[in-house]
């Protein structure tokens, strides 16, 4: 019985050993998911926007950085049909990640919702091979 789980033991590390390998070697290949997150600017309950640009930013800026690193932010507008074909246009913010995880995304979504008082979050997650340039080495 001891023999038993001693072996059980032993292919459950050897597993998670070689799936950390793999993992490390993706990273080091440059293959990563981007996260692409778009947030309207419109607030749910009014269809206005209540906030200004500037703030919002500030705002969804400050928690990200709570559970990340780093980012980039873009400015967009953007536009949809609601359910009675009623168009709304919308400033919005597009924040896009590197080198996180599905778990971090996942908490700083659930921060702007309430915070920026929306109903969803459109979040793009595209597979992508990156790497940092830092130029020549003499």
């Amino acid at each position: 019985m001891r023999r038993k789980s001693i072996l059980i033991t032993l292919v459950v590390v050897v597993c998670f050993t070689c799936s950390g390998c793999f993992l490390q070697a993706a990273i080091q290949d440059g293959d990563i998911i981007k996260y692409t997150m778009f947030i309207g600017l419109n607030d749910k309950d009014t269809y206005t926007q209540l906030i200004s640009y500037e703030e919002a930013e500030k705002k969804v800026s400050n928690i990200a950085l709570k559970y990340v690193d780093g980012f980039t932010v873009l400015s967009a507008k953007g536009a949809y049909k609601d359910g009675k074909g009623i168009i709304t246009n919308e400033n919005s913010l597009v924040f896009q990640f590197l080198y996180v995880t599905g778990e971090q995304m996942k908490s700083i979504m659930d921060e702007v919702l309430k915070e920026l008082n929306q109903n969803s979050i459109l979040l793009e997650k595209q597979k992508v091979n990156c790497e940092f340039y830092e130029g020549v080495k003499p």
